[in-house]
């Protein structure tokens, strides 16, 4: 009813204001904590817009509309949503874990890991480039003149058409590295060395 959606979208605003809260205070202890010496600032920050970023994921994948924003666009509902509910999940994730990895001294470890493993890394990157890939074929509804579309439609589904591809190309590639580390590092010399032939 009226009523129901009125409340869904005063309680989705309400959030949002928490969620941008939480992501300026989350800045503001980072700028202290390298400026000022606050104890743990950029701990405390990075966790509180980690924080920011995943309530507003998991209120898009909750709610199937976008978050971390006052109005709503009803274009975006739906699996675009879910999309940049994920991503943002993601993100929030990958700040909340790091900053307590931070916290806890662990953070050197966890590097080398990485440094060992970059595989995790592009794979959650192909993530986000699906994610985006997403949003940018997503059409706003709104009517155009032809000119128009090609002005400012067409541009968006190369984007989101390359943005996909190397969305996949990231994360078959991630997958290799950490299930094959050996052999990802042999063909990763042999593509080098071609394309270093095919340059002379």
């Amino acid at each position: 009813s009226g009523d129901e959606e009125s409340t869904t979208l005063d309680c989705m605003r309400l959030l949002t204001f928490l969620e941008y809260t939480a992501i300026v205070i989350g800045a503001i202890a980072i700028f202290a904590g390298r400026h000022f010496g606050l104890a743990n600032g950029v701990h405390i920050g990075l966790f509180l817009i980690g924080a920011g970023l995943a309530v507003g994921g998991i209120e898009s994948l909750y709610s199937r509309r976008m978050s971390l924003r006052f109005a709503e666009v009803a274009s975006y509902d739906g699996i675009p949503a879910m999309a940049w509910g994920a991503m943002l999940l993601l993100t929030g994730g990958a700040l909340i874990g790091y900053a307590y990895l931070l916290d806890a001294g662990a953070w050197p470890r966890a590097a080398r890991l990485l440094q060992q493993y970059p595989g995790i890394a592009y794979v959650a990157a192909g993530l986000l480039l699906v994610g985006l890939s997403v949003l940018l074929f997503t059409d706003s509804g709104s009517q155009r003149k032809w000119w128009q579309t090609l002005l400012f439609r067409v541009p968006r589904v190369i984007a989101a058409l390359l943005a996909l591809t190397f969305g996949i190309g990231a994360i078959g590639a991630g997958a290799w590295q950490v299930a094959d580390p050996q052999g990802f590092a042999q063909a990763e010399r042999e593509v080098r060395a071609r394309v270093n032939a095919a340059l002379k």
